[in-house]
């Protein structure tokens, strides 16, 4: 006797194909929209406008975020390559001290990839309150990172490393790259230099 296959198990056995084509769809639309916030501005960028460019339905943009939840994955995805990366993990991996200028060269190759999106992030929470929250959220968590790494590796002072973190991301931050490459006119590869040696020059000092 054959027992029917149940509708459940048709789902659950359709699912993992339903849920990788959702991924490459999100993907698509996440790296859409981040074209569009470069080129226009996240003000001059609408929803309607990610779903034309992308080819797909308004309702499938929408069921992959709010616009500004699409501006941090296009943020994200840029940066680290994972539209959901929560951490720098897939961007510099495990890493010690002795790691310390290939660290910075994935950084700031992260960095330069993200900077059109980071700028109209920077214009868009200077307008937009949930723009301005997930900004300030992305700030903290990229903070803790770094005290994080800090800690592992053995360089906290004291076991307290917050202010040599803060050192640390300013260094790294998108505003330094941007300063220094865009309007001083540093080439990347100088900036890569500076910054390694920033950083290690940090870490040389006494932070207590």
């Amino acid at each position: 006797m054959t027992i029917p296959e149940s509708e459940g198990a048709r789902r659950r056995y359709e699912s993992p194909v339903r849920s990788a084509r959702a991924r490459r769809t999100r993907a698509h639309v996440v790296a859409t929209a981040g074209r569009l916030f470069a080129e226009r501005g996240y003000a001059g960028t609408s929803v309607r406008q990610i779903a034309a460019a992308a080819g797909v339905s308004l309702e499938t943009v929408t069921q992959a975020g709010r616009k500004a939840d699409l501006l941090l994955a296009a943020f994200r995805d840029g940066f680290a390559g994972n539209p959901d990366a929560v951490s720098l993990d897939a961007l510099v991996g495990p890493a010690g001290p002795a790691d310390l200028p290939a660290v910075v060269s994935r950084v700031a190759a992260g960095v330069r990839r993200s900077l059109p999106i980071w700028r109209a992030f920077t214009t868009a929470a200077a307008a937009d309150p949930a723009v301005a929250a997930v900004r300030a959220e992305l700030a903290v968590v990229r903070r803790a990172e770094i005290v994080a790494r800090l800690s592992s590796a053995g360089l906290a002072p004291d076991g307290d490393c917050g202010r040599l973190a803060d050192a640390i991301g300013l260094i790294t931050s998108h505003e330094a790259y941007d300063h220094l490459t865009s309007v001083c006119g540093w080439q990347h590869e100088e900036y890569v230099d500076w910054a390694a040696a920033a950083i290690g020059a940090q870490l040389t000092l006494d932070w207590k």
